[in-house]
């Protein structure tokens, strides 16, 4: 099988680019910003979302493409920011969808797509694990954007020119095989930056009690390319993504735990982006993906943001 991965150079696909090597499969790495060294094994192209020829020239003669590119940052709430979403996202989806179409009826095979959502499409939830049978009801323009990437990939289904799954990812956290580490803006990030003395307190919207759901960027990886290898053309199917779930106040003691001392907090009241309880029900993919989070206990995942902030720290010094 030969892939083309977009946003390879970010944090899930990094490892996502190890876990296809490690399987043998011919990668094709699409860089738009970041340029990253790979194993000898993957092919580098750069190309932009935005620009449909580069576009068309990237899926020729691919067989799949792992679609993982996106601005991530859920919170941006700016006009600026939420235009940016919709353009990269939305957009952007919408040429590779094009050009994926157009290959797939050159070679008059279909292409498999796997494409990474979020569990930013879903309003707010109920106090049970999210399926995807419920409601999305985004409340954010990355939300927004997302789904609308995902209704975009279900009418190029019905065309019969691609299958594709997506994957509503939750919290992914943890160091890719590469080292690569999740966005500064995360919780786990952040109250280590806080404990260490990188930044002076932690603020925390609403009481702590709010729950979220955490899983190993290699667990993701794995998920995606379980899914990569089943996609049925004229279908998308969409699954879940998580695997621990834990509170706020859980996260800053297991983080007080790794650190010996207690992360300093300051307390707000919650805003309208707060969810109480935003955690994945996953039975569906385990079992259509034969899939099984193995790395992702808070702890493992706490522990290595702790070496990838020193690593950050050292290299800077």
């Amino acid at each position: 099988m030969r892939v083309l991965l977009t946003g390879a150079s970010g944090y899930v696909g990094q490892a996502v680019v190890h876990r296809l090597v490690a399987n043998g499969v011919a990668v094709t790495a699409l860089e738009y910003r970041t340029r990253r060294r790979w194993p000898p094994a993957v092919h580098v192209r750069t190309g932009d979302l935005l620009r449909p020829a580069e576009l068309w020239e990237a899926v020729r003669d691919v067989d799949a493409v792992c679609h993982l590119a996106a601005d991530a940052t859920v919170r941006h709430t700016s006009a600026d920011a939420a235009e940016l979403q919709r353009q990269v996202i939305t957009e952007g989806t919408g040429y590779l969808l094009a050009a994926m179409g157009a290959e797939a009826e050159r070679r008059g095979v279909p292409m498999g797509l796997l494409h990474l959502s979020s569990s930013a499409v879903y309003g707010r939830a109920v106090d049970r694990p999210l399926r995807v049978t419920d409601a999305a009801e985004p409340r954010s323009s990355y939300g927004a954007a997302k789904l609308a990437a995902e209704e975009a990939i279900g009418a190029a289904a019905a065309t019969g020119r691609i299958g594709a799954i997506s994957l509503r990812l939750f919290n992914a956290g943890g160091r890719t095989p590469y080292g690569g580490a999740p966005s500064p803006a995360t919780l786990i990030h952040k109250a280590v930056a806080a404990v260490s003395g990188r930044s002076t307190v932690l603020t925390v919207n609403g009481d702590g009690s709010a729950l979220r759901d955490f899983v190993h960027v290699c667990d993701v990886a794995t998920a995606v390319v379980a899914g990569l290898f089943r996609t049925t053309p004229a279908t998308h199917h969409v699954h879940n993504v998580g695997a621990t779930p834990a509170s706020v106040l859980e996260v800053l003691a297991e983080v007080g735990r790794a650190a010996g001392r207690a992360v300093p907090v300051r307390h707000r009241a919650a805003d309208g982006m707060d969810t109480p309880y935003l955690v994945a029900d996953t039975a569906d993919t385990r079992a259509a993906l034969n899939w099984e989070p193995v790395s992702s206990g808070l702890p493992r995942i706490v522990t290595e943001q702790f070496e990838a902030f020193y690593d950050e720290h050292n290299s800077r010094s």
